[in-house]
């Protein structure tokens, strides 16, 4: 029996921290028939949010459906950063749509940052939330650079990032890695899976219905509602939502295939104690300015959650462990023999255009894909923006339109997409090298 779990917990994606920290109970699976005004296929943080969303609203007749728990999948094992932005680079989203506009869907995911914090207070979630903020910091050493980037976000897009000089780093994060800083305002980070099963809970409690362990096999319409069926039930609704992230490709392949698994890595460190705090001695969450950046935080417990690496591979925790404990080095070369106790990996969902994927099939199936990378706020954005559209206000909804699913390109599309990554993290390493001759 031991050995049995030895090796599921050293195959991907491996058992993560969040998962023995916070054990809540199971909740009931669909059995029977039941039917309500909107099924939500997926209870990560895109279909609970749309859920909670439609409450707030006054629709109460909701119901989300998840394979496993809620937060079973990205939404309960990401690195917990809450800030704004979309995975679409700023520079590229003010080139494909103007300006103005980009402002307008770049303030959206600032406000959804907000709403989420608040929510936090009002359904008094107990999801470990630090105000202390996220700070970008600059791996080049190329603090013009930083600063004029800064610059440019408050012009174009209205966005005020705090600078943070040289000098002042060592208040944030004591590494000679780094040049610059920069802290955004009210950004924060959190116990992902907590949050996902506070969000749950508020669910439940504002009368929706949340099934666990009811993976759906089969929808389609039937006596002009869709039906939905789970191993143990029967599900029928006016209206369907699929926000099934990166975990599910078959359920409505027309549609799925539009979406491109990519692997992320995630380690946790063994408790540090008073180290930890010599190492941030402001709690702040941080990521740098390559590609294929390092990210990572302090929890509550004195431990360092540690993430990094961008590729389509899965990876065994014993193989996370070594390739993270070579990136942990190189920003903290202390702790060059600290224990990570959990490593795990795990699937994020992107669209070929890197911006979610938010509408409506011609076949009047509502979606929520693709939230790789900057999952937090858009999720919750995508929450409001159906539940807006599902009680009749779909402005919103059609700004989206430009970014509509298209397929990923299969085998051959997650190969290429490989390619490129090697390349953008070989042009880091080259700029990282010729900055060091200097």
């Amino acid at each position: 029996m031991i050995e049995t779990v030895n090796r599921l917990q050293d195959s991907w994606p491996g058992r993560s921290w969040y998962e023995d920290e916070f054990r809540p109970r199971p909740l009931p699976s669909l059995t029977g028939k039941a039917r309500v005004d909107v099924a939500i296929i997926g209870g990560g943080l895109a279909g609970l949010s749309t859920a909670i969303s439609l409450i707030e609203r006054g629709v109460d007749a909701v119901a989300v459906l998840e394979s496993g728990q809620p937060g079973t999948g990205a939404s309960g094992r990401n690195g917990g950063f809450v800030f704004a932005g979309y995975s679409l680079s700023n520079e590229r989203l003010i080139a494909q749509i103007g300006r103005h506009r980009a402002r307008v869907l770049h303030g959206w995911t600032r406000d959804a940052v907000r709403l989420i914090r608040k929510r936090i207070d009002r359904y008094g979630i107990a999801c470990q939330a630090s105000d202390a903020g996220v700070l970008l910091a600059d791996w080049f050493g190329d603090d013009r650079v930083l600063l004029n980037q800064a610059e440019w976000l408050d012009n174009q897009l209205g966005f005020g990032l705090e600078p943070v000089g040289r000098d002042r780093m060592a208040d944030y994060v004591t590494s000679t890695r780094y040049g610059a800083g920069l802290l955004e305002p009210g950004s924060f980070h959190f116990h992902p899976l907590r949050h996902a099963r506070g969000l749950a809970d508020a669910t439940i409690a504002g009368s929706g219905r949340v099934y666990g362990s009811s993976p759906v096999r089969s929808l389609d319409r039937h006596a002009g509602a869709w039906r939905l069926r789970t191993p143990e039930g029967e599900l029928q609704a006016d209206q369907v939502v699929l926000a099934t992230g990166g975990y599910d490709r078959r359920l409505w392949p027309r549609l799925q295939r539009a979406v491109l698994p990519v692997a992320t890595y995630i380690a946790v460190t063994e408790p540090l104690g008073e180290q930890l705090q010599a190492l941030l001695p402001a709690p702040v969450a941080v990521y740098d300015t390559r590609f294929a950046f390092d990210y990572y935080r302090p929890l509550p417990d004195t431990r360092l959650l540690w993430g990094g690496r961008i590729t389509m591979a899965r990876r065994s925790p014993k193989a996370i462990r070594r390739l993270l404990r070579r990136d942990i080095v190189r920003v903290f070369p202390v702790l060059d023999r600290v224990r990570f106790e959990y490593a795990w990996g795990g699937w994020m969902s992107y669209a070929r255009h890197q911006m979610p994927l938010l509408g409506r099939t011609a076949g009047s199936l509502w979606y929520a894909l693709a939230f790789g990378g900057h999952g937090m706020a858009t999720t919750t954005l995508a929450g409001e923006v159906l539940a807006e559209a599902l009680t009749g206000e779909r402005e919103r909804l059609a700004a989206f339109a430009d970014w509509p699913p298209s397929w990923a390109g299969g085998l051959g599309g997650r190969a290429a997409v490989q390619c490129v990554y090697w390349g953008l993290q070989a042009g880091d390493q080259l700029r990282t090298r010729r900055l060091r001759r200097l």
